[in-house]
């Protein structure tokens, strides 16, 4: 039987779904999590309005984070501002969303993922947007640079150099022998080159060496897993988390029959097979440090001078599937971790 430990790490956890094709307009502090699913709160003239806009479903914490850092920062009640929260599941509907609330008047405009955050750009250059994340915003070119983003957008980057280099540390927790990392991506979907750029960019600073391997499907994948052996590297990564998804009961034999440890960058893939551990961001902190960014424009801040954040990352250890592979995670990592499947 799978048991899963979780470790108290002082976050709050919250539900992960939010209703899907909802308009909802939150009142901050006015419930749990600063979230309250219908009703209109009062118009209040002096109040600034927030529109929170992107694919919210599975992603209630990440919103609820958002409300979080509201909070924090003061803005505890209607009398304070006025939060819109609406789900968007591509680029169109989002962009057709932010034109109307640009059009309504807002005041700052938090954009989940990349697709609502490019819808916004291209709406608005004078209303702040604060994007929730976004992999590699410089390469992205939603900001000229991490540290002085100039225009009207900043946020947090969930996979940018920095942000691989973080991620490759905390492998090499669960994995202490891991030199050479195989890394399978889909050259046709634009977050896995960002991705592959980044993490060559900084494998070798951590004492990685990468080995790519293209992948388009998960047939393609498997095929590269039975390709490779752990005479060429000692664990694989796979980044296109779709693919993960679809193949994880092939992808997984073939890597336990391989003797090859499967890592990832999502922390809902932790429990599949072959894979030993998880390095992603927690949705409920990137939340708050963009309510916290938003806050600050809102109290005066521009965004063209407000450096990109990066998240906290979540290690997650699967220590039965370490077991099928023969691994023994060390005792240090398994306490780090936020999470244990034993």
């Amino acid at each position: 039987m799978m048991t899963t430990s979780r470790r108290e790490t002082g976050r709050v956890r919250v539900n992960r779904r939010t209703g899907a094709g909802l308009r909802v307009r939150v009142a901050v502090g006015l419930a749990t999590f600063g979230l309250l699913a219908g009703g209109a709160v009062p118009a209040i003239a002096q109040a600034p309005r927030v529109l929170i806009v992107g694919p919210i479903d599975n992603y209630g914490a990440l919103v609820a984070g958002v409300s979080e850092g509201l909070q924090s920062a003061g803005f505890r009640d209607a009398s304070r501002i006025r939060i819109d929260v609406r789900n968007a599941r591509a680029g169109d509907e989002a962009k057709a969303v932010i034109g109307a609330a640009v059009e309504e008047g807002v005041d700052a405009i938090v954009t989940i993922f990349g697709p609502s955050t490019q819808a916004a750009r291209a709406v608005t250059t004078r209303v702040p947007i604060v994007f929730c994340p976004v992999a590699d915003p410089v390469a992205a070119k939603f900001v000229a640079s991490s540290e002085t983003p100039g225009g009207n957008l900043t946020g947090v980057a969930s996979a940018d150099a920095e942000a691989s280099r973080r991620r490759l540390i905390a492998f090499r927790q669960v994995l202490p022998e891991l030199r050479r990392l195989a890394v399978l991506f889909d050259p046709d979907f634009p977050p896995d080159r960002v991705q592959v750029a980044n993490l060559e960019l900084t494998a070798r600073s951590v004492g990685i060496t990468l080995l790519t391997r293209t992948v388009a499907d998960g047939d393609a994948a498997v095929a590269a897993l039975q390709a490779l052996g752990q005479s060429e590297v000692e664990a694989v990564l796979i980044l296109k988390e779709a693919l993960l998804r679809r193949a994880a009961e092939e992808i997984g034999r073939v890597a336990i029959a391989r003797k090859l440890p499967i890592v990832v960058g999502d922390p809902d893939l932790v429990a599949l097979p072959g894979v030993v551990a998880a390095v992603g961001p927690s949705q409920q902190h990137t939340g708050q440090l963009c309510g916290e960014m938003t806050a600050r424009i809102l109290n005066g801040a521009k965004a063209a001078s407000l450096a990109v954040e990066h998240p906290v990352f979540e290690l997650l250890v699967n220590l039965k599937e370490a077991a099928r592979l023969g691994l023994v995670v060390p005792e240090r990592a398994v306490e780090q971790a936020v999470r244990v499947i034993r």
